[in-house]
């Protein structure tokens, strides 16, 4: 067994029997726990009834991680599978955030739910229960003691999407040391660009199984944008949304905290004291719970801006925030907009998705502090507008111009599209690992 699988499989067994502990302290962690506990057996129950046949098991940290991969798996599974007779693959889905079931739609797998324990005997009893002839990670969350347990089992395992990003806990002396094993077990091994191929191959995957395959992200974005736009849901949500065409430009703010709230209020209300656009702002928080919305309503109302939301009633005319308190629909609510900003990147918790509102053909404002290289790629285009919290107002008055606003929106969704191909050339990576 190598160190990374020996390392977790003792982690597992502390936190086992820590669990009552956990139960008190960490009520979620101890809920993340038991529910990986219970897999094993969820999943020995599904496999003894399943179809015979072939079958992928795909596992993401979370929803990102899946949704990129989806499309890849789609193609793995679909005519070209390479599999006898054209036949249809069965599809295992694990993710290790209850936030992962939201990319279950775009996957349809035949099972679905958090991973095994990540100890010996649990990931050998789910294996030979499940009877995989492949199995798939998604971007970096490489599971130690799953890849051994493959290898003792003799199922191919790979990494699609490969993103390694700067700073990366992974990339340090020790988790080298410790992890090594693991990516040097993979079979096949797609990187999103030659950089992260680069620093995979540092963390020990083999150079024989390594390619540059992009991410298979920018496939997916593009196709939810133009599906939102066909299907007539984006200019739904125009309508709903309540400002006329030309009365107004719309800023949709997605996966927000309260960081870029507070300083979207602040660069709208000065825009508007200085004499310029009065933007609606459509803000999607990243958590919008109850508690959330209600905070960012009372913020609101304290300032003097009329808030709704979306879940209560039509917005009205008169409506100049609009908080929008579903979850799912983002792609549909950027392609409604003006122009974008993307939370997060303001400090302390990560910049969010830039690639969805930039497929929507929009411009994408988002925060300095992230370590995303798509982020930094998309400025760079001519796409994204970096801005930090006290630049925000200057950067909505630059676009409140919509000549300036189309080029930005151009180069977003060129961006975009230069970077589709990756799912196909994916499934192509993946496909000589079936059994024959």
């Amino acid at each position: 067994m190598n160190a990374g699988a020996r390392l977790t499989g003792a982690a597992t067994g502390v936190a086992l029997a820590a669990a009552p502990l956990l139960r008190r302290a960490r009520p979620d962690l101890a809920r993340a726990l038991a529910a990986r506990r219970r897999s094993t057996a969820e999943l020995a129950a599904w496999g003894r009834s399943r179809e015979p046949g072939p079958l992928v098991w795909l596992h993401g940290a979370s929803a990102g991680e899946l949704l990129g991969a989806a499309p890849a798996i789609r193609g793995l599974r679909g005519p070209r599978s390479g599999l006898r007779g054209g036949a249809r693959a069965q599809l295992v889905v694990t993710h290790g955030s209850p936030s992962g079931r939201a990319a279950l739609a775009w996957l349809d797998p035949d099972h679905s739910g958090p991973p095994p324990l990540d100890r010996a005997r649990d990931c050998d009893a789910a294996l030979a229960a499940v009877r995989p002839g492949l199995l798939v990670f998604a971007k970096l969350d490489v599971w130690p003691g799953l890849v051994a347990a493959a290898g003792r089992a003799g199922v191919p395992a790979a990494l699609i999407n490969g993103t390694v990003r700067d700073g990366s806990r992974r990339s340090g002396a020790l988790a080298r040391r410790l992890f090594r094993a693991s990516y040097a077990r993979l079979d096949a091994v797609g990187a999103a660009t030659p950089e992260d191929a680069r620093r995979l191959e540092a963390l020990g995957v083999r150079p024989e199984a390594l390619a540059v395959t992009g991410d298979g992200a920018f496939d997916l974005v593009l196709e939810r944008a133009d599906r939102a736009r066909a299907d007539g849901s984006a200019a739904s949500f125009g309508e709903a949304l309540g400002v006329a065409d030309g009365a107004a430009p719309r800023l949709v703010a997605g996966s927000t905290w309260p960081a870029d709230e507070r300083a979207l209020l602040d660069a709208a209300a000065a825009v508007r004291r200085d004499g310029g656009p009065g933007w609606q702002l459509v803000i999607a928080p990243h958590e919008p719970t109850a508690a959330h919305v209600n905070a960012l309503v009372a913020l609101c109302a304290a300032r003097g801006e009329r808030a709704v939301r979306w879940s209560d009633a039509a917005a009205g005319p008169d409506a100049s925030v609009i908080i929008f308190d579903e979850v799912g629909r983002l792609a549909e609510l950027y392609a409604a907009g003006d122009a974008a900003y993307v939370g997060g990147g303001l400090g302390g918790t990560g910049l969010h998705n830039v690639l969805e509102p930039a497929a929507a053909g929009v411009p994408v404002v988002f925060g300095p502090r992230h370590d995303r290289a798509d982020a930094r790629a998309l400025a760079s285009a001519g796409g994204g507008l970096v801005s930090p919290a006290g630049a925000l107002a200057d950067t909505l008055t630059g676009l409140a111009d919509p000549l300036r606003r189309g080029r930005h929106a151009r180069a977003a969704r060129a961006f975009v599209e230069a970077g589709t191909g990756a799912a196909a050339r994916t499934a192509d990576l993946l496909r000589p690992l079936w059994p024959s």
